[in-house]
């Protein structure tokens, strides 16, 4: 019996998932992927003798490890538990804060800085011991759960209530009206973009302090290659360096593909990991949800572009911590965005990604997507000059840096445009919001069937587990569609 088609538009990690429990459930399954290699922004390269990490700084594990088993992720890939997530400090002075499995320690340090909210701080502290214990909804994805299984789970969070209540405003709003210290406002800010929901970071101490996060030894490379290998192995087919101009409807229904050669490629199903805007906007031409894609593209923010500049650097730098954030920096201009903090990262952690002795130094610097797009011929002039600029601000911080360096690399909003198709830069679609995290993004678009999205733009924050999970529920979507029980691979 012939098995049903389903073409994947996208091979990043969500496609990928995707077609891993499409294969476990019978599909014949093609990704179809723009760039020349599979792993979308889940990705790291070469420069000489040093691997150039574009991606996982930090892995959420616990209840998402079920995930990574599933698709033979784990055991292939190893991974070193994080005792310490990052480190603060401000420029002006004041020491340091490390956000540590020790939340007791934590406590005390945050209340030092801060005394006169020692008695929110110290809720915090407890809600995060508290809802560390939630894991996400993977068998049953909302829009097929019965409203039985929807109140079970309720009933399975009552423990969490009152941190989920308290908890469920902004960051920026959080700070501002439960917060006194301005110096304790500024730190939070820093942590996590001011739209996410406070309890987030709640889950983040709370995965923290059960060894819950870790980085994967190999990087973003090892992760990403274990994933390619699984899909492999599953008998998936793969089409690189191809790019999908419209999505094929007849009677309502997704039928396949056309590429931008002209070919049609038909299916039964159609998988878009591609953006959101671009999947309803440019695939499908904006006959199916378009307003209001238009409407929330034009009120839900969108992560900010960024520049990588990496350098490789012939010190060990144990010192350092492996995750920096350093605040209150004398504010630069970079590529139209005006910065005043560094975010550091330093792979002294992980042997394999550079020779002995050496370590990669990487800072995410703001920019725009449209001073980028507008450089013309001096794009190259640019990219040198912002290395520049990136390696003076970190020599302030890590003495003999630049006398050091021996690799430089920089990598810019088009850089992830034209590797992944990020729309206008923004590498993980929306910002986490109370909308977007709270309410449910549908993974399909109007009354048109057969077409699912996965990926970063159906999961406002994105990060891997939820793009994973994301591929999983939209093949839970499908064989639901189509009658067919859902089996995960075997492991």
């Amino acid at each position: 019996m012939t098995e049903p088609h389903v073409i994947i538009i996208g091979g990043g990690l969500a496609g990928l998932s995707a077609g891993c429990y499409a294969r476990a459930n019978g599909f014949r399954t093609t990704i179809v992927e723009h760039n020349l290699a599979l792993g979308g922004v889940c990705t790291a390269w070469p420069h000489g003798p040093y691997m150039i990490d574009g991606c996982i700084h930090w892995l959420t594990g616990g209840p998402f490890d079920r995930l990574y088993e599933e698709l033979d992720i784990l055991p292939a890939v190893q991974r070193h538990t994080l005792d310490e997530w990052l480190t603060y400090r401000s420029a002006t002075g004041g020491g340091s804060i490390r956000f540590t499995r020790d939340l007791d320690a934590l406590l005390r340090d945050l209340s030092a800085l801060a005394p006169d909210d020692v008695v929110e701080l110290g809720r915090l502290i407890d809600g995060a011991r508290s809802i560390g214990d939630l894991g996400p909804p993977i068998d049953h994805p909302l829009e097929l759960a019965s409203m039985r299984e929807q109140l079970a789970q309720l009933w399975e969070m009552r423990h969490q209530a009152g941190t989920m209540i308290h908890f469920r405003a902004p960051l920026a709003t959080w700070t501002r009206e439960r917060l006194r210290t301005p110096a304790l406002r500024r730190l939070f800010e820093a942590l996590l973009p001011g739209s996410t929901p406070t309890v987030f970071l709640c889950m983040v101490l709370g995965y923290l302090h059960r060894g819950h996060l870790s980085r994967p030894i190999g990087g973003s490379a090892r992760f990403r290659d274990a994933l390619i290998a699984s899909y492999e192995a599953a008998g998936g087919e793969t089409r690189l360096h191809t790019t999908v101009d419209e999505v094929l409807v007849e009677r309502g229904r997704a039928v396949g593909v056309r590429l931008a050669d002209g070919t049609m490629m038909s299916a039964d199903a159609v998988i878009s990991t591609s953006s959101m805007p671009e999947t309803a906007l440019r695939l499908l031409g904006g006959r199916y949800d378009g307003d209001e894609v238009r409407n929330r593209m034009a009120t839900w923010k969108m992560f900010n572009p960024i520049v990588l500049a990496s350098f490789g650097v012939s010190l060990p730098l144990r010192e350092l911590p492996p995750l920096w954030i350093i605040d209150h920096v004398e504010p630069f201009d970079l590529g139209g965005a005006t910065n005043e903090q560094l975010y550091i990262r330093i792979t002294n952690d992980d042997s394999t990604l550079a020779p002995p002795g050496h370590v990669v130094v990487q800072t995410m610097l703001s920019t725009t997507y449209d001073w980028w797009a507008t450089r013309g011929s001096r794009y190259g002039a640019e990219k040198g000059a912002v290395a520049e600029i990136a390696l003076a601000q970190l020599e302030r911080h890590i003495p003999k840096l630049r006398a050091n360096v021996a690799v430089t690399d920089v990598a810019t909003p088009l850089t992830f445009w034209h590797m992944a198709r990020s729309w206008r830069g923004a590498f993980e679609g929306w910002m986490p919001s109370r909308e977007g995290v709270f309410g449910h993004v549908k993974k399909t678009l109007g009354d048109l069937k057969g077409l699912y999205m996965a990926g970063q733009w159906v999961e406002p924050g994105g990060g891997v587990p939820t793009a994973i999970l994301s591929g999983r529920q939209t093949v839970q979507l499908l064989c639901a569609e189509v009658e067919r029980p859902f089996r995960a691979p075997v492991t």
